[in-house]
């Protein structure tokens, strides 16, 4: 059994999150030790409102889990606020946990932001540094590279921005183009992990689950290339078998893995 520690925000809806993350992990055969840092009020049409847990209890929760449980891997997704950053990356200083696996959550897919503005420089300064892997989408990785991505040749040149503090990158391409093509620079090195876009309405928690299934992996000992690859066709077999929830697009299926698998196997 691998143990993943999770360090993100809740979705009510249950669609993406820390509870997108417990389902993805938990479909891969791995355990999921998790630490709420922030709690949302939201659902398929966007944020209502977003409570921060205090930086102390979050410490709290981690130091209750180190305690008893050594992680395989790390993931952290929404952090929120500059205070949440600040505190992870000291928690992260203090334990050197590895493979740490950043996904750097600014905003919704229905829309709204979960990532105050002073959270975003602290991600870039004070975490990106920390650990080993940032898997940014697009939108994400314009921000972090502070530079406008139009085309695979940007997507490159924003990894090596991205990378210039010392984590490999992978970045997905899922809002670029007809081809889902995610990159990975890893050691001064490119990789495109490539596949057809999937045209579906229900993409809620993509980011998410990609992030953790990849997290999963590394914890199994896949170099970041290998997990990738391996967390890409989980997340599109995810995508295929997603499903209505809600008003707005739908969510993403961590178990769709396995129902392809199942399926074949009849």
């Amino acid at each position: 059994m691998k143990y993943i520690l999770v360090i993100a925000g809740s979705d009510p809806t249950g669609g993406a999150g820390i509870q997108a993350d417990i389902k993805t992990i938990t479909a891969l055969g791995g355990h999921a030790a998790t630490v709420i840092a922030a709690v949302t009020a939201q659902n398929s049409t966007g944020i209502r409102g977003i409570h921060f847990i205090p930086p102390s209890f979050i410490k709290e929760q981690v130091r209750a889990v180190i305690q008893d449980i050594t992680p395989d891997a790390v993931k952290i997704g929404m952090l929120g606020n500059m205070a949440t950053v600040v505190a992870v990356g000291e928690l992260l200083t203090q334990y050197k946990m590895s493979p740490v696996i950043l996904d750097p959550v600014m905003q919704a897919s229905a829309g709204g932001k979960l990532l105050e503005k002073n959270g975003v420089e602290a991600v870039k300064k004070r975490l990106v540094p920390l650990v080993n892997v940032v898997t940014p989408n697009i939108p994400e990785a314009q921000v972090l590279a502070e530079m406008e991505i139009r085309n695979q040749q940007d997507m490159m040149d924003a990894a090596k921005r991205i990378a210039r503090t010392g984590p490999s990158v992978v970045i997905t391409g899922g809002h670029l183009g007809e081809v889902a093509a995610d990159l990975v620079y890893d050691n001064g090195k490119f990789f495109w992990v490539e596949g057809p876009k999937l045209h579906s309405p229900h993409t809620h928690g993509t980011g998410c689950v990609f992030s953790s299934a990849l997290a999963t992996y590394m914890a199994r000992g896949k170099s970041v290339f290998e997990a990738t690859k391996m967390a890409h066709d989980f997340t599109r077999y995810a995508i295929i078998y997603g499903y209505a929830l809600g008003n707005s697009p739908g969510a993403i299926n961590p178990i769709g893995m396995k129902k392809f698998q199942d399926r074949k196997g009849k």
